[in-house]
This record gives C-alpha cells, structure tokens and sequence, in this order.
C-alpha cells in the first residue's frame, strides 16, 4: 500500500493500493469504451441522415389519404358493431345470472 503526502507535514494525506488501482483503470477504461461506442454509433446515424437528406422528398397524394381515411372510418365501425354485440352479450348474461340467482333462493 502507498501512502502519499501531498502537503508534506510527514503524515500520509491518503493512501492507495494495488486494487484501487485496478478499480480505477477499469473505471477508466469502460468510461473510455462508452465514448467510443457511441461516437461510433452517432457517426452511422450522421451518415443515415445525411443519405435521407439526398434522396427525393415523398409526395402524399389525396388519393392516398382518401383510402387510409376509408380504412380507417371502416375499422371504426367494425370496433363500434363489436362494442354493441358485446354489450348485448354482458347484459344477456346478467339477465341470465339474475334469473338464476332468483330460482336458487
């Protein structure tokens, strides 16, 4: 273990041994590794980015949105029919829990 004094008053100020070392160095070495990754990875997303920049802008037709709209209306409709059937399903099943209940008393 190495004891160091930095103010120079003979007595150790702080002492560091072998295991921290390594602690350190590894500390040291994954903050480094990080960096790098995600430079890396930040240099791929610039060169992506500056590919989609060159390429053509894409035009939405109204013809498109015509159609998504319609689909979208239809499914719509499709969620609101099964709502009402399940509906009418939970309260026939109450209905029927009800008469049940009250020929079993």
């Amino acid at each position: 273990m190495a004891k160091i004094d930095v103010n120079g008053d003979g007595k150790a100020d702080f002492s560091i041994n072998f295991t921290q070392i390594v602690a350190a160095l590894t500390l040291f070495a994954s903050i480094l590794g990080s960096y790098y990754t995600l430079k890396g990875k930040l240099d791929q997303l610039e060169v992506r980015v500056e590919r989609a920049e060159r390429l053509p802008a894409q035009e939405v037709r109204t013809k498109d949105l015509e159609v998504l709209s319609t689909k979208f209306d239809l499914k719509l409709d499709k969620v609101s029919i099964q709502a009402k059937e399940n509906m009418d399903n939970i309260k026939d099943l109450a209905r029927e829990l009800r008469n049940n209940y009250k020929r079993n008393r």
